[in-house]
């Protein structure tokens, strides 16, 4: 959260510590509880969001747990919102059990995480914002880049007031290939 050199120094040390704890192998809902812990610990750190997202292609789903970060949308010709809990920010002092949501993955579904940048617009409420994007029109979108280039080529993200930042991912099929791509 926030803009300039110190913001830029707090996300260098929220991506360092995020990197350490996710390297731990712990179970999703404890990463942004560790992180909050990291950073509570410096009263002068300012609050960031995160999610993240933990994929198990054997059983096709995706376990998120998130820090005060906007919800994933699952795109499959059609975008929506899974029911992801954000949580409140780390370096606020979260108490209580944070929870996690489970996304059901399949090789025709593209999950896509994004920032705020990509939706928020100013005197807007984010519901609003957040509804905009589960109407773009993905057609036969059939690939990640296709996703990205449809969701990017709105006018919306050109006009952005934030930063924009988008990752989209795809579970490949049992022969190793995402869907849409040719043997």
């Amino acid at each position: 959260m926030g803009h300039g050199l110190e913001a830029a120094v707090d996300m260098t040390a929220y991506r360092a510590s995020l990197r350490y704890i996710a390297s731990s192998d712990l179970p999703p809902h404890r990463v942004p509880r560790q992180l909050d812990d990291m950073a509570s610990r410096e009263p002068d750190r300012r609050p960031a969001t995160c999610l993240i997202a933990q994929i198990d292609p054997d059983r096709g789903q995706v376990t998120m747990a998130g820090a005060g970060h906007l919800p994933p949308a699952v795109i499959d010709g059609a975008g929506h919102l899974p029911a992801v809990r954000a949580g409140r920010p780390a370096a606020r002092h979260r108490t209580g059990r944070l929870r996690t949501g489970d996304v059901p993955a399949g090789p025709r579904q593209t999950l896509m995480l994004f920032t705020d940048g990509l939706v928020e617009r100013r005197g807007e409420d984010i519901d609003q914002s957040l509804d905009r994007l589960t109407r773009v029109a993905f057609g036969n979108a059939s690939g990640v880049e296709e996703v990205l280039d449809t969701v990017l080529a709105r006018p919306a993200a050109h006009q952005a007031e934030d930063d924009v930042a988008v990752l989209a991912a795809r579970l490949r099929d049992r022969r190793g290939h995402a869907h849409g791509t040719r043997d």
